[in-house]
């Protein structure tokens, strides 16, 4: 199962190892080559502007910062600056670092979007902290929702999928976040 947990991706963390995925892809660990595959598999899904603006920034710097005597490897590297980056796309640097932000937030959107489709089994969240529970199903045919807490929220899995529920429930604004089966 997955080593990746869906609501705290911070994807700076994964472009700066960008490099050093490519480099020790032979010796990575269980955990570093799976972090790896949602890694790239994410970054095929960005538009070429958005992977030009990343590569740009992330991988092509050539300042390391954390190198490890096992593997032989920097494990890391500094991102050039945006200074720089924004004299290259002609562009103000406030500019530059928005677009590089939204970059970002596209490249976390598509991890999460592969680890919700890895996942065997979820809880549905609406907002941020609200869990659906159960469900109350009276003499009508509307269904009202129980909401509850982290720790609360029922434990679905993909074959429970009873005439649509789930559809229905994402078209309410309830999203799918991946359970690890192992911390159940």
């Amino acid at each position: 199962m997955t080593s990746l947990q869906y609501d705290t991706i911070r994807p700076v963390y994964f472009l700066r190892k960008w490099q050093y995925y490519e480099a020790a892809r032979h010796e990575l660990s269980e955990a570093e080559l799976e972090q790896a595959k949602v890694f790239f598999n994410a970054l095929k899904q960005l538009d070429e502007q958005e992977r030009q603006i990343l590569s740009d920034a992330y991988y092509y710097s050539k300042q390391p910062c954390t190198f490890r005597e096992k593997t032989g490897h920097y494990h890391s590297l500094i991102p050039v600056k945006d200074e720089v980056l924004a004299k290259k796309y002609s562009v103000t640097i406030d500019r530059f670092r928005n677009m590089r932000r939204l970059a970002q937030m596209s490249l976390k959107k598509a991890m999460q979007n592969i680890l919700n489709q890895m996942s065997l089994c979820f809880k549905f969240r609406i907002n941020t902290r609200l869990y659906l529970v159960d469900f109350i199903t009276g003499n009508t045919n509307e269904q009202q929702y129980v909401l509850g807490t982290k720790e609360e929220a029922r434990i679905f899995d993909q074959t429970e999928d009873v005439q649509g529920l789930f559809f229905d429930l994402l078209f309410l604004g309830f999203e799918k976040i991946p359970v690890n089966k192992d911390n159940i």
